[in-house]
């Protein structure tokens, strides 16, 4: 099982309504891109960026970083190519899973509705190598216990 280290360089949340609650009714949308920075024998790096937006638009989330992974190449490759008709590289998932703690603490901080942890069942995705796929993820933001 490859190793993965995840670098968060930025990070910006916005409050775009002050009529929303942490309780309020949303629907999120998730865009992600990763563009890949750098391939060794037995590693990837990726740069990703991660935005969610509400509708109604009451918040916006970026996240921006690196990802690493290391281990066998065919490891490496599974981790960039879609499976089972998802559209999300499991890379994505791995991310999303790391950086969903700061995306939780963010959206307390703003007294905004949480994402779901499992949000990435399907979403807009841009990579370099296969444009972008145009199914953008929409789930009901719900609260969320720690």
């Amino acid at each position: 099982m490859p190793e993965f280290e995840i670098l968060v360089k930025s990070v910006e949340g916005m409050r775009l309504s002050h009529e929303s609650k942490e309780d309020s009714k949303v629907i999120f949308s998730l865009h992600a891109s990763l563009s890949e920075t750098e391939r060794n024998p037995g590693s990837l790096a990726l740069k990703f960026e991660i935005e969610l937006n509400t509708q109604p638009a009451v918040a916006k989330i970026s996240l921006t970083g690196t990802a690493i992974a290391r281990g066998e190449s065919e490891e490496i490759l599974k981790l960039t190519t879609a499976k089972d008709g998802s559209d999300v590289p499991p890379i994505l998932m791995q991310i999303y899973q790391k950086v969903y703690a700061i995306i939780y603490l963010l959206c307390g901080s703003l007294k905004i509705p949480y994402p779901e942890p499992g949000l990435l069942k399907t979403a807009q995705v841009r990579t370099d190598r296969d444009g972008e796929i145009p199914q953008p993820l929409q789930s009901e933001g719900k609260p969320q216990t720690a």
